[in-house]
């Protein structure tokens, strides 16, 4: 045994997952470590380093291509890190879809990353990246696949600048599914107290930089689920709400769950206006997008 290795039990840095795990929270990976978290969306990439202890830091963003930033913002997003790692949010080339009768063996989450063809079945299509999130109460399943070139690029690109990858997550995809965790979470809390009345219909909704996603629950039926990516600007909120107001509609007197980050507060104004006799409630972190990938 190596003095690191005695030195890492002593410090329970021997009991921490891997820097490369990508099944651990980013949070217990790096606690003592200055790490950072970007996105990239169809106009530009954002970004925010998390200091040690797991506040966010210094934040940015900048317009235009990729490749031509990152060169660009090399040195100074090292400088955000002690050791170069970085979890990527991608908010472009991502389809969410709803599907009916996925496998739901054991490891099915792991195996969709791995062997999607084996997950998948059929609907599995050549280079695309999967992730899954089942109903617990049905046969359906939010389902979804990002163009796996692009995540090639970010990862030879960022590596080729010294930054190592982390994760590579959908930043609007993350958002929509813990959002649908709340609203299971509540659902299970209500129908105990209130066994005898039944909760009602929720539109999902989830922003974040542009690209949104949104689903209508009706009790353990999901259904009518849209998503778009670089559909809004904060300057041109016009085409979200085309996207939202029909399932609303659809749910008569439906409740609205909302999410987003920061830039999606106008979003949420946009839809108090539009629908003043709906309950649209706010599970919208103060840090939005920064939040939830530091924290899971």
């Amino acid at each position: 045994m190596t003095l690191k290795d005695v030195k890492d039990v002593i410090t329970f840095a021997a009991f921490r997952p891997e820097p490369d795990d990508p099944i651990a929270p980013w949070s217990k990976r790096f606690p003592r470590q200055r790490s950072l978290l970007l996105n990239l969306s169809r106009d530009g990439v954002s970004w925010a380093g998390v200091e040690k202890g797991g506040v966010i830091g210094e934040t940015g963003n900048l317009t235009g291509d990729f490749k031509e930033l990152a060169t660009d913002m090399a040195e100074e997003w090292r400088g955000l890190t002690d050791d170069g790692w970085c979890a990527v949010s991608v908010n472009q080339r991502f389809v969410v879809s709803l599907e009916a009768n996925l496998t739901r063996k054991k490891g099915v989450e792991e195996l969709i990353r791995t062997n999607p063809k084996a997950a998948l079945g059929s609907k599995a299509e050549r280079g695309k990246r999967y992730a899954v999130k089942h109903n617990p109460e049905s046969n359906s399943s939010v389902l979804m696949a990002v163009d796996e070139e692009y995540v090639k690029l970010i990862e030879q690109t960022l590596d080729s600048l010294g930054l190592k990858v982390g994760r590579v997550c959908c930043g609007v995809y993350a958002m929509f599914s813990d959002a649908i965790d709340q609203m299971v979470e509540a659902r299970e809390q209500y129908t105990k107290g209130n066994p005898e009345e039944p909760l009602g219909k929720i539109v999902i909704v989830a922003c974040c930089e542009g690209s949104v996603c949104v689903m209508t629950t009706d009790e353990a039926r999901w259904s009518g689920l849209r998503s778009r990516s670089g559909l809004y600007t904060e300057d041109d909120l016009e085409p979200v709400l085309k996207i939202i107001m029909p399932l609303v509609e659809n749910a008569s007197g439906a409740q609205v769950v909302f999410t987003s980050d920061a830039s999606g507060a106008a979003v949420k104004e946009m839809l108090v206006s539009a629908l003043p006799n709906n309950r649209i409630s706010d599970i919208s972190q103060a840090d939005g997008l920064w939040g939830m990938l530091k924290d899971k």
